[in-house]
């Protein structure tokens, strides 16, 4: 029962002006138990997680300070497993050398069959991560983010709510959970898109985004922004 922020700002932006909404989907949602941020940077995706709240983490006032990005792709994790909750379950999920960052809200029901070809790789427990080994691979084959991410929840099935941030710029969400939909907008000059607090009504838009604009729902595979190379 995670949610998912996705940004977008036409130009670097400190992480404070995404910090209000953050705040307030903590606040709003039902996931307080953990939460991250992942950003892109001088052409790497970097990120900073905290097994706790964000209302509660002292150490993230500090630690992003400085940080200012076009992209963010932020999460709030609400785990069907307490016993996951720890650090290394904790996301976004971040590939090797700052490729890319992938996050998941939901419940991948076949990540038992897939978890022991990737177990030399998890740091974890949650499914969320056999979703990140999965999609890695997929990455790999040539196949495109937007694809990938449509392929891994068609095989690992569940429900899911992803995000990608590559470190070309590529920000893509895709949506198959109908009790918490994905939502696109756009407020403040940037592009959003973010889950919808597991209430199906105008919650998200009443409580966090009053001003939001272009609203829509997003189905299957979206991109808010394309690969730097492509534009």
């Amino acid at each position: 029962m995670c949610e998912i922020l996705a940004v977008r700002w036409p130009e670097p932006t400190p992480f404070g002006s995404v910090l209000p909404w953050a705040e307030k989907i903590e606040y709003y949602g039902l996931a307080n138990f953990g939460w991250g941020v992942a950003w892109l940077e001088a052409g790497k995706i970097k990120r900073y997680r905290n097994e706790g709240r964000l209302s509660e983490d002292r150490a993230a006032a500090r630690e992003l300070a400085d940080v200012a990005s076009t992209h963010y792709l932020v999460h709030f994790r609400r785990p069907n497993r307490l016993s996951t909750v720890q650090l290394a379950d904790t996301q976004p999920f971040l590939a090797k050398g700052g490729r890319f960052a992938f996050c998941h809200n939901g419940s991948f029901t076949r990540e038992p069959e897939f978890r022991r070809q990737f177990e030399g790789l998890l740091e974890g427990k949650a499914d969320s991560e056999v979703g990140f080994r999965l999609f890695e691979q997929i990455l790999d084959t040539g196949v495109g983010p937007d694809q990938a991410l449509a392929r891994i929840h068609q095989q690992l099935h569940g429900s899911a709510n992803l995000g990608y941030l590559g470190s070309d710029g590529e920000l893509v969400v895709f949506n198959a959970y109908p009790t918490n939909r994905f939502h696109r907008f756009r407020v403040n000059g940037a592009e959003v898109a973010a889950t919808e607090l597991h209430s199906p009504d105008d919650s998200l838009f009443e409580l966090v985004f009053p001003t939001a604009t272009e609203r829509e729902v997003i189905s299957g595979s979206e991109i808010l922004a394309q690969p730097e190379a492509a534009r």
